[in-house]
């Protein structure tokens, strides 16, 4: 098993959090990670969350994911230092570790270039990622060999679905590599706890 993550809700202002986090990084001479569920592609907030958000018209409930490490120490100071003004305990609302993770992929390619490099990227996932539910379908077509790339029809189809399950820091990662592809379709990262 890799590193633990956890989600982290802290309640304030979204750059003063990202300011503080970074600023505690600096202050320590750490290297840990953290990830914005806003910038990140992780999906964060419950219905009743965003009901709560929408009528209040403010967005004041930031989802941060922390590695193990990054998170124990900030609490731990955040604890022993009440006099700050902007940053407070009271002002994590939850924090929550991360069993494992998720995400869906779709994939479309009309030339086999394309097909093969999808193929490539899901046929290789990091270790502790699970790629389930794939369901790739490869048509080819000799009788329309040559119609232009654009064409309603093409003699080469490529199309692929699948969930991709795993810890939180391979999936961010295959995450990102299977964004990167043109052709593939990501959804935000669902997190289970």
């Amino acid at each position: 098993m890799g590193k633990k993550y956890y989600e982290v809700v802290f309640e304030g202002n979204f750059d003063v959090i990202c300011g503080m986090l970074e600023g505690f990084l600096l202050g320590k001479g750490e290297k840990w990670e953290w990830y914005s569920s806003r910038e990140s592609g992780i999906e964060s907030e419950a219905f009743s969350e965003i009901i709560k958000e929408w009528a209040s018209l403010k967005t004041r409930l930031h989802h941060i994911v922390l590695e193990e490490e990054f998170h124990n120490s900030l609490q731990k100071i955040l604890k022993e230092r009440g006099d700050l003004r902007f940053i407070k305990l009271k002002y994590t609302r939850s924090a929550r570790e991360i069993k494992c993770c998720s995400f869906k992929f779709t994939a479309n390619a009309y030339a086999r270039k394309y097909g093969e490099e999808i193929k490539e990227i899901i046929s290789k996932p990091p270790a502790g990622v699970l790629i389930d539910n794939y369901n790739p379908v490869e048509e080819v077509d000799e009788s329309i060999k040559g119609v232009a790339l654009y064409a309603p029809v093409h003699d080469y189809t490529f199309k692929g679905t699948g969930n991709v399950i795993g810890d939180f820091d391979k999936i961010i990662a295959f995450r990102k590599t299977l964004d990167d592809h043109p052709l593939v379709q990501v959804s935000s990262i669902k997190l289970n706890f």
